[in-house]
């Protein structure tokens, strides 16, 4: 077994990407696959795998998985390094459509950047000024959904919070299931000019803080736009690097949703049979 891949990031959020046109991976279960490699330390290691696959709707088929082997609908960093991986093979011109189980998206390579733009969004179905305890007294929270489900939360601390305290609070809010079935994100935020945010994202799938998250820079944009007044648009400030997230608002409707930052291919090499031994 030598299957190849790229080893990928997106402001600091990293993943394994495998072109699966010719359905390489057909003989693996998918799920433990993804779970077996993107182990760090044991394994290639990485947030995130995802496969491309020939689509009969848009240029490609993105399917996304979080590193503990669910699938998930849609990934806003792993999302610009994939169209940029279909740049470099040859699946697409520098502006392209691609398939999710969000549904379709845009892409364009911006010399070194790549900008993908998300379906619109309508403002009155997000859930703002919500109060609940979550175990650590009772807070203010936003709720909304980018593809997938999100929570902000404003905090002054955001920069000196230690990782253990980031894993607990975001453990306890990912697992509210009462309000949130599917489970959530959690984006802890500040705002710190006209139009910048410093935004840490306990991410859903992974289990653990990562170095940045696309979903959670548009959901915490957004949010921030319609409490806060910021300008557009918004800066967002990752521990692993900056992204830039653009909309217009007309009326209750949010469109031309846009993420915008590098995806840089770091490696390449093939995946050898250690990488799945437990």
């Amino acid at each position: 077994m030598r299957v190849p891949f790229y080893k990928m990031n997106g402001a600091g959020n990293d993943f394994i990407i495998i072109d699966n046109r010719e359905k390489i991976l057909a003989a693996y279960d998918l799920s433990h696959f993804v779970k077996m490699v993107c182990r760090r330390r044991k394994s290639v290691g990485a947030d995130g795998l995802m496969v491309l696959e020939s689509s009969e709707k848009a240029d490609f088929k993105m399917r996304y998985f979080n590193s503990d082997g669910s699938e998930g609908e849609m990934c806003g960093n792993g999302a610009r390094c994939i169209a940029k991986f279909a740049y470099i093979l040859g699946v697409s011109k520098e502006e392209m459509q691609f398939e999710t189980l969000s549904g379709i998206h845009k892409a364009q390579i911006i010399d070194e950047d790549v900008r993908v733009n998300f379906p619109d969004l309508k403002t009155d179905e997000f859930r703002l000024h919500q109060h609940h305890d979550f175990g650590f007294g009772k807070i203010e929270y936003h709720h909304v959904t980018v593809g997938v489900p999100h929570t902000v939360i404003y905090r002054e601390d955001v920069e000196t919070l230690d990782d253990n305290t980031i894993r607990d609070l975001g453990r306890k809010i990912r697992y509210c299931l009462d309000l949130f079935p599917r489970g959530t994100n959690v984006n802890f935020v500040k705002v710190t000019d006209k139009n910048k945010i410093v935004i840490r994202t306990y991410e859903r799938g992974v289990e653990d803080e990562t170095l940045a998250c696309g979903t959670g820079s548009i959901a915490s944009s957004i949010v921030s736009s319609i409490i806060f007044g910021l300008e557009v648009p918004i800066v967002v400030h990752a521990r692993g690097g900056i992204l830039k997230v653009g909309f217009e608002k007309i009326g209750t409707d949010l469109k031309n949703i846009f993420l915008q930052g590098d995806a840089r291919v770091v490696a390449q090499g093939h995946i050898l049979p250690d990488a799945l031994k437990e």
